[in-house]
């Protein structure tokens, strides 16, 4: 029992450990990573672990292309290496960082028109590819 709650007991003199999660998100908006931030939090909590903090990245297939195509998008990069210097030299992440790696890419209408535009040509070609053969 830790706090009145029952919890994974604690490894006798094993370090505090930091927990920071990093990950991407298919959809625009930030607050898909919620439920995924709660449950890391909870684990944390269970597992007596310091959340130290989460690196997200919405509109993730957006940034993979405009990485690949040149897009100017080094500023997400570069903060996201900065964060984690940030961690490792202090323990935290700022407020600032975070927000430059998930900062907005493009609009809402124009991420979910090009979004929609993939899928229906992977559709297409998967389609192609299982249609029966004379």
């Amino acid at each position: 029992m830790r706090d009145g709650h029952c919890r994974h007991e604690r490894r006798e003199g094993g370090k505090q450990t930091k927990t920071v999660l990093v990950s991407n998100c298919g959809f625009w908006e930030m607050d898909n990573f919620e439920p995924l931030v709660a449950h890391v939090k909870a684990i944390c909590k269970n597992a007596g672990w310091e959340y130290a903090g989460a690196l997200l990245r919405p509109h993730g297939p957006a940034f993979s292309y405009m990485l690949r195509k040149d897009y100017s998008v080094q500023d997400v990069v570069e903060a996201a290496k900065r964060a984690g210097k940030e961690i490792v030299a202090t323990g935290k992440m700022k407020d600032e960082t975070l927000k430059t790696v998930s900062h907005m890419l493009l609009p809402l209408e124009e991420y979910v028109e090009t979004t929609n535009q993939a899928f229906k040509r992977a559709l297409d070609r998967l389609n192609q590819t299982q249609e029966p053969k004379p």
